[in-house]
């Protein structure tokens, strides 16, 4: 009996303290909820807690959720890598436990890491999961967060009628969003309208920093109060923008956001520049570095480091100019040889690794080879025997290393033959598309001359009858086959497609498709797409040719959008709203045509279609050819 009473009572302690550690760890955690939007630095102390109280108390429901408020501030505080790793323990944890909503933020917030980094398809895959799991447990507020960061994306990715689409569309249904992220999307939509209208912009943002007040977000409203003043700047009004970069310190220091205050006062520093006021710019350049530098990246720093020198040189310190150049040129090359370097231990690491391995495989073998001698000592029969299993050994090792030529060699055959295939279909490519040419040439001549010229000639017999209604039907009948038969001749003729301007030939285009469809054409640079060269215009051309045509007669669309932007390589957009198809099902020999073609110029091509919602089809092509 006194055993049972005692087993109660251990057991209600237990209870009680484990109740206990729960209220610390919910405490942990409010704590952190209120400083989130106020002060990193006690945000973080406070969530820290709450991981290590988790851990204490092997509670991995809170812990799954601790992990991830961590990353929240370490990615807010720009510490990335330490915001990956725990949040990968967060991820790991969430999905063991089936816990759907913390599990859709943190591929959210990996999405926002891998665009950091560059990663964008990456990015855009972990928003599409994160995105499945909002719609699928209807949480509007998530949904409204995801489309903020996918906006972003979008605009990195040169997509910016799509953001601004987006982004524009979360506003019209904000009724059920929180106000910190309605607050967000003015802040994004602003940046969106900063290409076309900056007043718009302005608008935006001032909203933004009225209901990030509202909502006491003090991160958020120095965030838009810094990129207000920033724009403000661009456009000459100073007394303004210095107002607002003030009040963008004063807040950043306030909320221990030490990074957002190395950012402001780089722009005060730009500030001071632009008013010639060199002795103030090139103090907050060193105040950014000096006393904030710890808490960016050598990216940022590098471009601190070149604002500094600038201001230094017109300040005429001509010496101190040239320090903090230099310092921005072995930082920079620092930043491009990282990755190479990177490459480098981890080869260096792989090679002490094998040569550790093979030094303790030849201890081994040595330590051997010695009780093989000591055994070996009764006898030259012993010795002998001994020499011949090395000779063997060595006959062994000599017919493996000859197997592994010959493989080698065949692999190498194999190669080359695969290698003379590629070079004949890439011949009978030429040849085909050679002749494709000359017969489009010789039926565009045939239309223009022989058929254009008897149209004409009729044209000319109907203009000298009487003047009558059926007359005047009849001649605008022949007027409008005439340019019909006038625009195929010019489509099919690769003469006048050199000829021609590249926004020429996408104006005939959308003239020829205007009754069935609108295309809406976004080019950039347009200066760049001007000056192509011939094959690439042609090739360009031919492409939306048979794009369009195809959408004509199967997609079934009223709308289509062409972006075509040149930088490394010359990458094709073309998206319509039809009625989609099956991509595993693509045999259509036009479709084929272009894959072939793109592949000879060392291109490459995606299509993406869905039944119901329309297809969009990607075409990468190297500025200049890699091949011959």
């Amino acid at each position: 009996m006194k055993r049972l009473y005692l087993f109660l009572i251990l057991t209600i302690y237990n209870l009680c303290s484990f109740s206990q550690e729960r209220d610390h760890i919910e405490k942990a955690i409010e704590q952190y909820e209120y400083y989130k939007n106020i002060n990193l630095v006690k945000a973080y102390q406070y969530i820290d807690a709450a991981v290590n109280l988790s851990k204490q108390n092997n509670d991995s429901v809170y812990l799954l959720k601790s992990y991830h408020y961590l990353g929240d501030v370490l990615y807010d505080q720009r510490k990335i890598k330490k915001a990956e790793q725990v949040l990968n323990n967060s991820l790991t944890l969430s999905l063991i436990k089936n816990q759907k909503k913390i599990t859709a933020l943190n591929y959210l917030l990996k999405a926002n890491i891998a665009r950091r980094k560059n990663s964008y398809n990456l990015s855009f895959t972990y928003l599409e999961k994160a995105t499945k799991i909002a719609e699928q447990e209807s949480y509007p507020n998530l949904i409204a967060k995801i489309k903020n960061s996918k906006s972003v994306l979008l605009k990195r990715t040169k997509n910016h009628e799509k953001a601004f689409s987006l982004l524009y569309n979360s506003l019209r249904n904000q009724k059920k969003i929180d106000i910190n992220i309605i607050a967000a999307t003015h802040n994004s939509l602003a940046i969106s309208y900063l290409r076309k209208n900056k007043d718009s912009a302005i608008y935006h943002y001032r909203k933004s920093i009225e209901l990030s007040k509202k909502a006491g977000n003090k991160i958020l409203e120095r965030k838009a109060t810094s990129n207000l003043a920033d724009v403000l700047m661009t456009l000459k009004k100073f007394d303004l923008a210095i107002n607002h970069l003030n009040k963008a310190e004063k807040i950043a220091i306030e909320t221990s956001d030490y990074s957002a205050a190395h950012f402001t006062n780089t722009s005060l520093g730009i500030y001071y520049e632009q008013l010639e006021d060199y002795d103030i710019a090139v103090k907050k350049y060193l105040k950014a570095i000096n006393e904030y530098g710890v808490y960016i990246d050598d990216t940022q720093k590098v471009h601190s480091y070149w604002l500094l020198s600038g201001a230094l040189w017109h300040n005429k310190q001509f010496e101190k100019a040239f320090d903090y150049q230099e310092k921005y040129i072995l930082l920079k090359d620092s930043l491009f040889t990282i990755e190479k370097n990177k490459t480098f231990e981890r080869l260096q690491t792989e090679y002490e690794v094998e040569k550790k391995n093979d030094q303790i495989k030849f201890l081994k073998e040595r330590q051997q080879l010695k009780a093989k001698q000591r055994k070996l000592i009764y006898g030259i029969g012993s010795l002998i025997l001994c020499m011949l299993l090395f000779l063997v050994f060595i006959y062994r090792f000599r017919i493996k290393s000859q197997k592994i030529i010959r493989e080698q060699e065949q692999q190498l055959y194999k190669k080359e033959k695969e290698q003379l295939k590629q070079d004949q279909k890439i011949k009978r490519i030429e040849g085909y598309v050679e002749g494709e040419e000359k017969e489009k040439n010789r039926i565009a001549l045939e239309l223009h001359d022989g058929i254009g010229g008897q149209l004409s000639g009729i044209k000319h017999f109907v203009s000298s009858l009487p003047e009558n209604t059926e007359t005047v039907e009849l001649l605008k009948n022949i007027t409008s086959v005439s340019k019909e038969v006038r625009l195929l001749s010019h489509s099919l003729s690769t003469s006048y497609s050199i000829q021609q301007p590249f926004n020429n030939l996408l104006a005939t285009l959308k003239d020829r498709y205007k009754n069935h469809f609108d295309i809406q054409i976004h080019l950039f640079p347009e200066r760049e797409i001007k000056n192509l060269e011939e094959t690439k215009k042609v090739f360009l051309y031919r492409t939306l040719q048979e794009l369009f045509n195809n959408i004509y007669k199967y997609a079934k669309a009223n709308l289509v959008h062409l972006s075509i932007t040149i930088s490394d390589e010359i990458v094709t957009i073309v998206e319509d709203n039809g009625v989609g198809f099956e991509t595993k099902n693509t045999k259509g020999i036009g479709l084929l045509n272009i894959k072939d073609r793109v592949k000879q110029l060392d291109g490459e091509i995606t299509i993406d279609s869905t039944l119901g919602k329309g297809t969009t089809i990607i075409i990468k092509i190297p500025k200049v050819n890699v091949t011959a």
